[in-house]
Parts: structure tokens; C-alpha cells; sequence
């Protein structure tokens, strides 16, 4: 509403100004020639209010000049007392010149509206400033947000009126700002992580950026373009508060449950070897016995799955070799059950990983055995694939259970995906081999141990880069 008031009055002062410059000069032309007695008609000055109108109301200054064009013929006739041709001439230059200024007019006056509509169609925050600082132009969606009309800002060192003082009430030095950088330097700067004063004295934190501006090599000013990020602000605070929230949880269940469990755990385990019980009263306490450790499991589940995440442990060097036949070892001797695994290297076969490789194979190897039936066979080969220049480890890890359809496999991998086929009651445990594997930039699947009948058993295949030259390489390759 202020913009199309201010654009009315200076509409109107426009006009105003037009008028008294073409009656002046009316006036000095008629001085001139009458009072003064020059008989060559003087209407040179009528060149001002033509490119005036030409400028304020582009072809529409045809009318002007054709006013004055008649004038000068007027007052020709009124001197010589017979119309002079050559004053047909000035007055047809009157013509051209209008046309020819109100069309350069026009033409500049559209590429500006575009430029104009281009700044006030995006939410981003953008004005312009000269060498020394001052506001040339500025966006609705700039003044919005700083609360100022464009006439508080236009003009005025944009520096002091909003970039003053930083977030904690001290003086910001002009130096610092990305803008002054941009001007001293001629080269763009970003700032993601600051403060913007408004009018009422407030602020609110921003994202900005600046480039120069340059006319033949010189820096003339620049662009700076702001975003108000208070949203996202708030977003990254309730993330972390609800990342603090759950490493609590985490933190609650790794420690004061997991210590309940093993406190279970104790006590079933005494009265299983101390008292005289039945077979049937043996599975009744070794029933929640299993649930207990599948708890604890599940708690050194999350908190591995957690720390790899978070990038908190150190990749290194490590035989994956040495690590299957630690694994191996732990499962070649399960109570109550007739387990066989086969497995004979050819050697040591290195890879970047960290300690939770022995979780990847430990959960494949674990889960062969806990979802079948009786005895079971599982085999373990390591061979070589090359895959265009790189050399990676592929390990096969078969069994002989009772396999998994094809639907199954393609979500089997997915967080805590359950179905209803016997075998894929996997919870965490897959998902936490995909996550790792992903993060040892390898690669895991599942397929039928005999092609076409997923009831013989499966084989689970894990895809590992070889370390093929030094740790450090290989770290920095990634």
C-alpha cells in the first residue's frame, strides 16, 4: 500500500515537473524571439521536456512532441509572418527523437520489471549494495523480514542498519562481514550460521551469501541473498534433543537392563545345574533363559548398530579370515545341537573393517543354525572377484536349513522386517550386516544354496574390497 502511494506522488510530481518545464520553455522561446528580437525561432530547450516525457511515458512522448513540433511552427509563422519549411523539419526531429527515446525507454523499463518480478517471485531475502556499502535495490521479501520500508533502506549502509552486532550483543567488526569481503577482495562468500537485525531490534538467524559485482574489471558492489533458517533451527534443536533422548534410552537399556538380564541369566543358569529336574522341567527354564539372551543380544545389537553410525569406530586393517574362524569356533559347539561348519582358507584375507566384521559373519553363521532343524551342515568358501580394476573377497556362507523363499529375500534385509516364513523372524540382526557391510563399501545377498529350490538351504554372500596396498591408501581412497 506504501509502495503504490509513494509510485502515485512521484507519478504526479512527474507530471507537475513536465508541465512547468514545457511552459518554461514556451516562455524563453517566446522571449527570445518577441522581447528580443532573434528572428531564427529558439526552441532548442524543447528537447528537454521531449526526452523527459520519452523517459517517464515512452511512446506516449509522441504527443509532446508533436505539441512543441506545432509550436515551433506557430511561432515561425508568428515571426515571418508565412510558414518556413525548415521549422516542418525541427519539428519532424521533435517526432523522431521522442519515438526514438520512449522506445530505448520502454525497452529498458520491461528488462527491469523482469529483473524486478525475478526478485519479488522467490521467498530468498536479496539486495544489492554499492561500493561503499549503500543499498541500490532490495526485494519485498528482504524488507518483510527485516521489517523496513524500501525507503529506510534505499541509500542507507546496509551494514549498520542490519549486520551491526553479533548473536551475543558484541560489536561485529566490518571486516568480518562476508560482504565487506566480497568488496575488498571480489570474491563470493558464504555465511551458514548467522544473525540479521531488524527494525524492532530484534533478530533472527540467516544464511547468506555475497558476490561482487564488476564493470570492466572493477568491483562496482554486490549481490548478497538470505534465507531466514529459525525453522530449521528449531528442526536441528528438537533432532538433538531427540537424539539425546534416545542415546538415554539406549544408554538405560545397554546398562540397567542388560545388567537384569545377566542377573536372570545367572539365576536360571544356577538352577539348571543345581537342581534335579526332568527333561520337560529343563525346557520350561531354558525357554526364558533363551529369550534372555536373545534380549542381551538384541541391547549389543542396537549399540553396535549405533556406534557404526556414528562413525565412532576406528577402521583398520583386519584378517577376515581370522575373524570367520573366531566365529566359527563359537558355533561348532551349540548344546543340544549337531552343527558342522566347514571352512579351509588359503590364507589370510585382509580388508579395511573394524571389530563389528565379526558380527556380519557371527549373525549370518548364528542365524543358519537358530532357524533350522536338527543337524546342519554350513560351508564357508573365500575366493577372489575382480570387478573392473578392483579386487574384492567374496565369502559364501551356505546351509543346509530350511531356506528362504524368494519374496523373503528381497526385504530380508530391511529393518526389523518379520513375515510369516518360518526362517525370516531376523529382527535387527540382517539389517545390522546390511548397515555394516554398506559402511565397509561391500556388498551382501542372498540366494539359493541349489539354484531354483530355496528349500535346500540358502547362501548368503558377502562382497568385501581387498586391502591390496597400505591402510592409509585404502583409508584415503574412501
Amino acid at each position: 500500500m506504501a509502495q503504490s502511494i509513494s509510485t502515485f506522488r512521484q507519478g504526479a510530481q512527474n507530471k507537475a515537473l513536465l508541465a512547468f518545464i514545457i511552459l518554461a520553455c514556451i516562455v524563453i522561446t517566446l522571449y527570445v524571439n518577441a522581447v528580443m528580437g532573434i528572428d531564427v525561432v529558439y526552441t532548442h530547450l524543447f528537447y528537454i521536456p521531449i526526452i523527459l516525457a520519452g523517459v517517464w511515458y515512452h511512446r506516449k512522448a509522441v504527443f509532446i512532441a508533436l505539441f512543441l513540433g506545432l509550436s515551433h511552427v506557430a511561432i515561425g509563422y508568428y515571426l515571418a509572418g508565412r510558414i518556413i519549411p525548415d521549422t516542418f523539419i525541427r519539428a519532424g526531429i521533435f517526432i523522431i527523437v521522442a519515438l526514438v527515446v520512449g522506445y530505448l525507454s520502454e525497452k529498458r523499463d520491461k528488462l527491469y520489471d523482469s529483473v524486478r518480478l525475478l526478485l519479488e517471485s522467490t521467498d530468498e531475502g536479496i539486495y544489492g549494495v554499492d561500493g561503499q556499502g549503500r543499498c541500490t535495490l532490495i526485494n519485498r521479501s528482504a524488507l518483510k523480514m527485516l521489517g523496513y520500508t524500501m525507503e529506510e533502506v534505499i541509500g542507507k549502509n546496509v551494514h549498520d542498519l542490519i549486520h551491526h552486532t553479533k548473536r551475543d550483543g558484541k560489536p561485529r567488526i566490518r571486516e568480518e562481514c562476508c560482504v565487506a569481503r566480497t568488496l575488498a577482495t571480489g570474491v563470493g562468500y558464504r555465511d551458514s550460521d548467522d544473525v540479521f537485525w531488524r527494525k524492532d531490534g530484534t533478530t533472527f538467524p540467516v544464511e547468506y551469501s555475497s558476490n561482487p559485482v564488476t564493470v570492466d574489471g572493477s568491483i562496482t558492489g554486490a549481490v548478497v541473498t538470505f534465507i531466514d533458517i529459525s525453522e530449521r533451527k528449531r528442526a536441528e534443536e528438537e533432532i538433538e534433543e531427540a537424539k539425546r533422548q534416545a542415546e538415554l534410552y539406549i544408554d538405560l537399556m545397554g546398562h540397567d537392563i542388560n545388567n537384569m538380564n545377566q542377573m536372570g541369566i545367572g539365576y536360571l543358569e544356577l538352577a539348571m545345574d543345581r537342581l534335579k529336574l526332568s527333561g520337560e522341567d529343563r525346557q520350561y527354564l531354558l525357554k526364558p533363559l533363551e529369550a534372555l539372551y536373545d534380549s542381551s543380544r538384541l541391547i549389543d545389537t542396537v549399540r553396535k548398530l549405533q556406534l557404526a553410525k556414528e562413525g565412532a569406530v576406528k577402521r583398520e586393517k583386519v584378517d577376515a579370515c581370522r575373524i570367520l574362524h573366531e566365529v566359527i569356533s563359537q558355533y561348532s559347539h551349540v548344546p543340544g545341537r549337531d552343527v558342522t561348519i566347514q571352512f579351509s582358507p588359503s590364507g589370510p584375507c585382509y580388508v579395511m573393517a573394524d571389530d563389528l566384521l565379526k558380527d556380519v559373519f557371527s549373525n549370518i553363521i548364528g542365524n543358519a543354525i537358530k532357524h533350522s532343524r536338527g543337524a546342519v551342515a554350513v560351508e564357508v568358501k573365500v575366493s577372489h572377484v575382480l570387478e573392473g580394476s578392483q579386487m574384492l573377497y567374496r565369502f559364501d556362507i551356505s546351509d543346509n536349513g530350511p531356506g528362504i523363499p524368494d519374496n523373503v529375500k528381497k526385504k530380508l534385509f530391511r529393518r526389523y522386517q518379520r513375515g510369516d516364513f518360518e526362517a525370516t523372524g531376523h529382527g535387527l540382526g540382517l539389517y545390522l550386516v546390511k548397515a555394516l557391510v554398506d559402511d565397509f563399501h561391500g556388498r551382501v545377498w542372498v540366494e539359493d544354496r541349489v539354484p531354483g529350490d530355496y528349500t535346500k538351504g540358502c547362501r548368503f554372500v558377502v562382497m568385501l574390497p581387498a586391502l591390496t596396498s597400505s591402510p592409509s591408501s585404502q583409508s584415503q581412497a574412501r
